[in-house]
């Protein structure tokens, strides 16, 4: 693991101990906490709080990055001054009306023929030497995410355990809401994660991040579909797919499949809210909303029955 060096990187430290043992993951802002690491080093080698004029210049947005990350970003200082505070090191706590709601980003929905070209091009990238065994892990990583409706945190943190390459079945630990679920694989999927498996060995994580004995990064991951996105000659400057969007696109196939086989959504939204993690239907109801216009005017859905309990959904992400 890349070592904290700045003079607050044993609170840095501390604070990832307290939130691992209060059960949260510790790749949540690790990226962030090195930034801000690294910008102490550069900037503020002195500083042993964080202090206003470091805090309101960290946050500023950067050029290119979205809104959503931005407010990721004021999270994780927030609440690193929340935890200075409180073991008496007295720092500047970013105000929470400063961040303010996320913003819902649209989902991009894959046509056939964009799927198609996008897993080609992953399935042919090249070996890389600042990214081992990239050629091995995304074709898995990513179908993994698109056939199982996966959040994209809940595979890299599958430990090589929980993947049951006899049963074909996935252990989701401790996702969104600290909650557990066992999902089954399609047999082409678990065949895929079979030869993995043996081309890769023993270890811990099931997807290891690069060579060392630590999971994937969401950060790694999503500059690798960037780059796949790219080569596969789809990317035409507008907007760009993100690793979340494989399942919304699980999702809608999904509901969109029943709906050719003339089954009701009504009647297979709890298997579809069970299997996806969601702690109540509304957040399964969420993708009737991205569904077609050809398809939202089908027969086979009363629509008219969730319009009157279908809210508007305030998650960041469902």
């Amino acid at each position: 693991m890349k070592e904290f060096k700045s003079c607050l990187s044993n609170y840095i430290h501390d604070y990832l101990d307290l939130k691992e043992s209060l059960g949260y993951s510790r790749n949540t802002h690790i990226y962030s906490l090195h930034e801000i690491d690294n910008d102490l080093i550069q900037k503020y080698p002195e500083l042993t709080m964080l202090t206003e004029e470091f805090t309101m210049e960290w946050i500023k947005k950067r050029q290119s990055e979205c809104i959503n990350t931005q407010k990721r970003r004021m999270i994780t200082i927030r609440e690193l001054g929340k935890y200075l505070n409180a073991i008496g090191v007295d720092s500047f706590i970013l105000p929470s009306d400063f961040i303010g709601k996320y913003s819902r980003s649209t989902p991009y929905l894959f046509t056939d023929k964009e799927l198609t070209k996008l897993f080609f091009t992953i399935d042919h990238i090249q070996p890389y030497f600042e990214s081992p065994r990239r050629e091995y892990i995304l074709p898995v990583l990513f179908r993994m995410m698109y056939c199982c409706g996966l959040r994209p945190a809940e595979p890299l943190g599958l430990q090589s355990g929980d993947v049951d390459l006899s049963s074909g079945t996935l252990f989701i630990r401790n996702s969104k809401g600290h909650r557990d679920r066992v999902i089954p694989m399609s047999k082409c999927l678990l065949d895929l994660c079979r030869k993995f498996d043996s081309l890769t060995g023993k270890r811990k994580w099931f997807f290891p991040y690069l060579d060392t004995n630590e999971p994937c990064k969401g950060y790694w991951v999503r500059n690798q579909l960037k780059i796949c996105w790219r080569n596969s000659g789809l990317d035409h400057g507008q907007k760009r797919p993100r690793p979340y969007d494989f399942r919304h696109n699980y999702a809608t196939r999904i509901i969109l499949k029943w709906l050719d086989e003339g089954r009701s959504f009504t009647s297979m939204a709890p298997y579809l809210r069970e299997y996806m993690g969601h702690s109540d239907l509304l957040s399964t109801q969420y993708y009737i909303h991205l569904l077609p216009e050809n398809i939202i005017k089908s027969s086979g859905i009363d629509w008219t029955k969730f319009d009157k309990i279908y809210p508007e959904v305030s998650h960041e992400e469902i």
